[in-house]
Parts: C-alpha cells; structure tokens; sequence
C-alpha cells in the first residue's frame, strides 16, 4: 500500500505541474478516539524505523489549514502530523474555536495533532501583538513573582493558561490527543518565557504550567519541551525533568538541518523518549533521513514550506521510504474494557432505575448484567448509558453524592485507580458504598481514602491476578495474569485452533505454567466463527471468507485493552495453534506495529497461496512494513496441516518449508537457513537476519503442541523432546517494538 500511495502522489504532482487536475489519493485511514500513551508508544515504536511527516499553520486563524493544503498541492498528500497554534492577536484569540475545530478534523482525517502556543506575557492582557508581546522582556524580578506561587504575576499566568482549558477539554473530549508545545526555544531570547536556565528559570515555569493544567484533567496533553538550535549549546539546562516532558524536541534555524551533534545531544537530554524536529524551515533531506533515523516526526514552518524549498525538495522528503504521511499509519484506539464494576458484597455499580437523566443516583445492586451496570473505562473515565460517574457539583466534601452526567472532559469524573480503589483527583476523594453497607440501593459516594472494603472495587478489564475474563468489545477474553507479575508485563497473544476456545487452548498448551516461571500475561480470546461445540478464527486474505467479526481488529483491541491495564505495549507477542497459528501469521502481516514476533504451531503461513502456483505464498497477499522476527513449529507426521503442503486447497496448499522461506524473503534475510539437529527427532532451520525465522521440525510429531503434558486425542504423537512454551519465549525475549 505505501509504495502504491507514493507512485500515486508522484503522479499527481507531475499532472498537477502539466495543468492536469487529478485526485490521487491514498486509502484513508481515519484515527479513532485514542489516548496521549497511544501516541507515545506509537512515536515509540517507530523510532529508528520511520518518521512521520509534519506541516505547522500560522495565522490567521480563520484558516487554520492553508500550509497543509500547500503540502497536499505539492506532494498528492496530506502530511502525517497538523501543526496548529492558540495564538496570541486580538482577531485570531477570537477564533480559535476554527484552530480547534481544525484540529478535530485533521485527527479524524489520520494525521497527529501538534499546538504549540506564542502566549502574551502575564505582565499584560490576554491578547497581544507579536512585537512586544511575545516577542518582548521582562525583568528577573518579574519572572520570579511569574514562578513563585501565590504572587500576582502567578496568577495572573495561571489564568491565562485557564483561557485555553476549554478548547484543549474540548479535544480530549473528542479522543484527540495534543503533542502540546508550550514555552517553545527556551534557550532563546527573543520571548519573554526564555534564555533562563536552571531549575529556578525557564524549566521552572514548564514545571508550573505542566502541574496547573494537569490538574484540570487534561490528560490527552503530550508534553514536548523543544530548545532551539543555538550554538551556545547547554540545553540540558533548560531540562524540567523526565518526570515532566514525553517528547523532546529540537527547532532547527541556525543550521537548516541539524548537525550530527545536534542530534547526538538531543537524545543525551532525551533518555530513550522520543525526539523530535519540531521546527524546521527545511524539508528533512534522503541523506539526513537515513543518517539520523531516531527523530519521530518533524514539522515545517509555515511559509517556508515554499519560501525555502523547491518543490523536488519536498517531494523528495515526503517520498522517501521511511517517511510516514497521512493514511498511512495509524494510531491505537481509546482503549475501553466494559463490563461491571464490582464492590463490596459482590455488588456491582449501578445507575438507578436505568435513567440515563443527568443526575440520576449511582448506587449498589445485585449484578445483573443490564446496561446501568455496563460501565466502559477509558482515559480515566467509567461511562454508562452513554454518560459519565460525576461527583456532584465537584464538591469536596465527604458524602458528597456521586451521579450519572453528560460527559464534559471536567476533573470532577476523572477516576484515577490506586490499589483497589478508586481516586477522583478534583477533590482527592475516594469513591465509597455509604455507611460500608452493600445492601441493594446503597448510594455511592466521595469519601476521604481510608483502604476500607467499601472503598474497594474492580474495574471492568482489570488485569486480576489469576485466570479471568476481560470484557473487549463486547466479548469475554480468558486473560491469565501471574502471581507477583510486574507492571506492563510482556504480554503472549495465544489463540486456539478450529473447534476449540480461547481457554481450551490456555489449558492444552500448558502456557500458565511459562507464564509463571518468565512473568507475562496471557490472553486466549475465542475467535470470531462459531465451530462444532468451539469457535474458529476469521482469517483474512482467503477466497470465500465467511462474513462476520473482523478478528484483526478484535485482536488489535485485546491489544490495546490489556496494554493499557497492565501489560508492555513494546513487548507483545502471538503464538497459536493450527487455525489460530494461521491467525497470527495473517495478523502479522497485518498488523507488523502491533506484534514484536510471532510463534504459530502447527499453522505457519505467509499469505494466500499463489493463484498461479499454489506450492507458494502469493508475495502480494504478505507484505508487512517491517521484518517480523517468526520461530515456528511443525511435526512432519500432521496429517491436518501437512508439513510438505498439499491439504485445502485455500488454506493448505503450500509446504511449511515454503511459507518459512517467504517470511526470511520478507525480513530481508539473506543465504540459506542454517539447519542443526536438536533432539533425537527435532531440528532446526534458521534464516538469521533483523528478524530471524527459526522452524523446528519434529519427524515424528503429528498435529501437536511440542512439549504440552495434555494429550490431542486422534492428532498423533506429542513429543517431549522440546518444549514450544520455553522456546519461543526465548525467542520473543530477544525482540521489542
């Protein structure tokens, strides 16, 4: 798909500098509501990888889009990340409803979105001309009082800062998180904000601004600190903190690209999160894209996008293979577990009498799995009935009723969890089952944190130690957490094969056990197509797929769900066994951003067969966008998947050897595999590249999980001679995203 939208944009450029309009665009991929972690992780996992493509808009702003558009006019594309701005003069104050507006857009079209803020002094009024007003002084003693609590300038500061808080809710209520650069060239003097180092200077006021917005809960904020860069060098004196900053960012005017110092340094300030050209009035050259592979976006200024590139300088930037552009990445969805959320007593949270009436009681009832009790959790809410757990009026004071409300993005339903219970951080309360009684209609409450039992609950799709289910849209995963395992755990996606189920499969592999020794979570979840007494996976790609659930996105929501519960979204892995290994194969070539390696038993695949040879994967159907690392296991002995292909016609057709063959082709490993014995019966074959592809062949093993103690009645024999659990997790544990 990316070179079939680059050949398309090329096309369009040139057509469109011959007088030819044309409309070539790529398949959209609109992001859904997502959280400020999902970005990160995504800027994360592309590190080194890719860089997505970036394009700020200045004033007016009553046209908030112009800058974008001239990319599109050059290139046949829309850029990866919109850059936009809160502004600063009288006529644009007045429209930064359109800025935000915008910005709504520019999400829901598939591109990030990035504010950065030119903000008026606290010494004058909200509104302000650039000269003399961003661009402008004030004296050390008035940047002190600007940074000292409880002074006038502080608070004067703080409430310009409350004058945006209804746009930026405004976008975390819409699921659009904000790569928010605030106080932007620090180390510079030109603004009013800079050239301040020192923890009591310019990272001082980062800190305050960071705390105070923090606090009126707008936690779809990603905070990015940028210096420019000056040859005074340094910067790490403008550093507020790793605790405060999720992005460090660098603009790029002295030098036009920065120099291999330049980008040495800034991953020195940055420890491992991801950096970024925040400001650039070059486009990012082939030469500097493939020497300086860790910057995760970069943004153009405004006018120079023209003023300061020809258009084969754009183009060449915005085409180059590691370049991602707009639709053609996409960022994880909000992720939201729905279920019941259980008190004391075995009680569940209930809206009473099913009103979905703002300010309608929240109270304790028998669990009966009716929608007053479906409450669906994500970025830091619980919603039911289409409406938000609210504290009455904000007040904090102890008893203090907790309701159902229209949902406003306010800290007053933000329910943050520490241990069991459940913290609201606008009044520091707990929520509580009044008088510690759970009878029916028990109202619920803000009570001072005191770790009693009717201060404890459980969140619907909470990682529970132990085997449980997790509600994911609307259907239960078996979900097995160790005792004592460790936050964001490694997380194995195991999936059962045709005719069995995700906990049928938990037990036949014997995969507790692993995951008890090496600490990850395993989740089993049931495939999409009812089969015999069990389910079957909805595998895409194949000739005459039934219709039903689309289980690549199921998958990608078990993802998403558990990783932002409790599991390591860099360190998430898949193995299934026959249906549900060529489930993960096919969900690998789908999805290589999601799956750091895969492991399938007895189902190694690589796309659809060949329409015009079937004893080959069809190269077109498998074309992940990065090498995925494969360990696979086979017995010669299957009679179900046979191990030299030649079973259905659709599914089976072509040998394992093969589609082993297509995946080292696909990670771009060169020479023959190398082939050791293992075991009396067992060997191995392995293609070492970037990402490796090692099968175990068993020549006696049948349609069987290599080292399981439970027996697969009518399938052959099962070897003990290996264990497929202790080797792929030796595998998986040489690889993250």
């Amino acid at each position: 798909m990316r070179h079939a939208t680059r050949y398309g944009a090329v096309l369009s450029a040139v057509l469109t500098f011959l007088g030819v309009l044309v409309v070539v665009s790529p398949q959209a991929r609109a992001f859904p509501p997502s959280t400020r972690q999902n970005v990160i992780n995504y800027l994360s996992s592309i590190t080194g990888r890719y860089v997505v493509s970036g394009q700020h808009n200045k004033e007016p702003a009553s046209n908030p889009g112009q800058y974008t558009q001239q990319v599109k006019d050059i290139t046949g594309q829309y850029p990866g990340l919109w850059g936009g701005d809160l502004m600063f003069r009288p006529e644009d104050v007045a429209n930064r409803q359109r800025v935000v507006d915008q910005a709504k857009t520019e999400w829901a079209n598939g591109s990030l979105v990035a504010l950065t803020w030119h903000v008026c002094t606290p010494t004058g009024g909200s509104t302000c001309q650039f000269d003399g007003g961003v661009k402008t002084q004030i004296s050390q003693a008035q940047f002190t009082e600007v940074v000292t609590n409880g002074t006038a300038l502080n608070t004067a500061w703080k409430r310009r800062l409350d004058e945006v808080v209804p746009y930026l809710q405004q976008l975390k209520a819409a699921g659009v998180p904000v790569l928010f650069r605030p106080l932007h060239e620090m180390n510079e003097a030109w603004n009013w904000w800079g050239n301040r180092p020192g923890p009591e200077g310019s990272a001082k006021l980062f800190r305050i601004t960071r705390d105070h917005l923090a606090g009126k809960g707008l936690d779809n904020l990603i905070w990015v600190w940028n210096v420019q860069d000056n040859p005074a060098g340094n910067w790490a004196a403008y550093y507020p903190g790793a605790q405060y900053v999720d992005v460090v960012s660098l603009d790029v005017w002295y030098k036009g690209l920065p120099s291999s110092g330049d980008y040495q340094q800034i991953q020195s300030i940055a420890n491992g999160k991801p950096i970024a050209l925040a400001e650039t009035g070059k486009v990012p050259t082939p030469a500097m894209l493939d020497s300086q592979t860790r910057w995760s976006y970069f943004m153009v200024w405004s006018e120079h996008l023209r003023g300061n590139n020809t258009p084969a300088e754009v183009q060449a930037g915005y085409f180059h293979p590691r370049t991602l552009n707009q639709g053609e990445f996409t960022v994880p969805a909000l992720s939201t577990a729905d279920g019941a959320v259980t008190g004391l007593g075995g009680k569940c949270l209930d809206v009473a009498g099913a009103a979905p009436a703002n300010g309608t009681q929240v109270q304790l009832f028998t669990c009966n799995d009716t929608a007053a009790q479906r409450w669906a959790s994500g970025a830091g809410t619980l919603r039911a009935l289409g409406k938000c757990l609210d504290v009455q009026g904000g007040t904090n004071a102890d008893g203090t009723r907790v309701q159902l409300w229209d949902c406003n993005g306010t800290p007053q339903q933000q329910w943050t969890p520490a241990g069991q219970t459940l913290v609201n951080p606008a009044t520091g309360r707990c929520l509580d089952a009044r008088g510690q009684s759970s009878a029916d209609l028990t109202p619920v409450q803000i009570w001072s944190c005191n770790g009693q039992t009717n201060q404890q609950w459980r969140l619907p799709g909470s990682c529970a130690v132990g085997e449980s289910k997790v509600r994911v849209s609307g259907h239960d995963v078996t979900v097995y957490v160790p005792r004592g395992v460790r936050p964001n755990a490694p997380l194995v996606l195991n999936l059962h094969g045709t005719g069995s189920t995700g906990a049928g499969q938990l037990h036949y592999s014997d995969m507790k056990a692993s995951a008890d020794t090496h600490g990850y979570v395993v989740a089993a979840p049931d495939g999409a197509l009812a089969s015999g007494s069990g389910r079957a996976w909805n595998v895409p790609g194949f000739a005459g797929q039934p219709s039903g659930r689309d289980d690549v996105a199921f998958l990608d929501q078990v993802i998403t769900t558990l990783t932002a519960q409790c599991a390591d979204p860099r360190r998430v892995y898949a193995t299934g066994y026959s249906g549900g290994g060529r489930m993960v194969s096919a969900y690998a070539c789908a999805r290589p951003d999601r799956v750091a390696a895969i492991a399938p038993v007895a189902g190694l695949r690589a796309g659809r067969p060949d329409p015009a040879d079937t004893s080959r994967p069809d190269a077109s159907a498998c074309r992940p966008g990065r090498a995925v690392p494969v360990v696979a296991f086979h017995g010669r002995q299957d009679a179900t998947n046979p191990y030299d292909g030649g079973g259905n016609a659709q599914l089976w057709s072509y040998s394992v050897p093969s589609a082993q063959q297509r995946w080292a082709a696909i990670n771009g490993c060169a020479g023959a595999p190398v082939v050791a014995t293992v075991s009396a019966h067992v060997t191995s074959s392995s293609y070492r590249c970037g990402g490796d592809v090692v099968l175990y062949t068993v020549s006696d093993g049948g349609h069987t999980w290599p080292g399981t103690p439970n027996a697969s009645v009518g399938n052959g024999n099962t070897t003990r001679e290996i264990s497929a659990n202790a080797l792929m997790w030796q595998f998986f544990g040489r690889y993250a995203l």
